[in-house]
């Protein structure tokens, strides 16, 4: 099973997701597992240090190509994690790839979204502890 989004936790305690080539319906189910996987990091990094956590995503090889069953994986994804989340910097990608993740980020009532052109940029804003 392909699954299109990988996430991890970086030496400094950054949550990094990656949406790598298409989210059509061919990749649904390595999509759930992804979204599976992706919440219970964020949510046991949350609970073990009893703070909200920084992420970073990754749309550099996303194609902003999506079906809409994935695109309301990715709403329950967004919808799983608001709670344990303090800041999230978005880099990379096409066009459409950010009006997806923005679109997402607002149906599900994230705060504290930005994007940026390249990692540097959005690592930086993370360090930062003002908004």
């Amino acid at each position: 099973m392909e699954k299109p989004i990988t996430v991890s936790v970086d030496a400094s305690k950054v949550v990094n997701i990656a949406i790598i080539g298409d989210l059509l319906e061919d990749k649904l189910d390595g999509l759930i597992a992804s979204r599976e996987e992706g919440v219970k990091i964020i949510a046991d990094m949350y609970y073990a240090d009893n703070k909200r956590v920084k992420v970073i995503i990754d749309l550099s090889s996303f194609t902003g190509k999506y079906a809409m069953k994935c695109f309301m994986e990715m709403l329950k994804f967004a919808n799983s994690t608001k709670d344990y989340v303090e800041k999230t910097a978005v880099f990379g990608g096409s066009y459409q790839g950010k009006m997806i993740v923005e679109i997402i980020g607002a149906i599900a009532l994230h705060e504290n979204v930005k994007f940026f052109e390249t990692k540097e940029e959005a690592m930086e804003w993370l360090s930062k502890n003002h908004f």
